[in-house]
């Protein structure tokens, strides 16, 4: 069975990076490993992210973030802070991760984006993450 992917950047495109050894089992525990950020093995791969850095303390910031679904095939992933600036990058980091099938919708602070879905970006070859076994 194939793990979750969290999709960090690599040379300026997006690579999904499986999380299976992890545990992560839903969009919402994989939309907050990759606001966590690349894990330093990660790092040593070249892995990087357009995401902003969370404020205050990740408890906290982590404990806002959620995504449920909002209708058939959609699913609304809740941020810690304002979508709409976010990079077009960020963006595809937030929607592929959350889901590869659903159109996506990112929200937070006020503020909501259009729906979209994984394909409407470049998504590179994966990436095996050194967590896995």
């Amino acid at each position: 069975m194939a793990g979750t992917a969290v999709h960090f950047l690599k040379d300026g495109a997006l690579h999904p990076v499986e999380r299976s050894a992890a545990g992560i089992t839903s969009p919402t525990e994989a939309v907050r490993a990759l606001l966590t950020g690349p894990s330093p093995e990660d790092r040593k791969q070249g892995l990087t992210s357009a995401l902003p850095p969370l404020t205050g303390t990740l408890e906290a910031a982590l404990a806002k973030v959620t995504a449920a679904p909002s209708a058939p095939g959609r699913l609304r992933v809740t941020l810690p802070y304002d979508p709409t600036t976010l990079t077009p990058l960020a963006l595809g980091q937030l929607t592929c991760t959350a889901s590869a099938t659903a159109l996506v919708e990112l929200t937070g602070t006020g503020h909501t984006t259009p729906a979209t879905h994984c394909s409407d970006y470049a998504v590179q070859h994966p990436v095996s993450s050194p967590e896995s076994p």
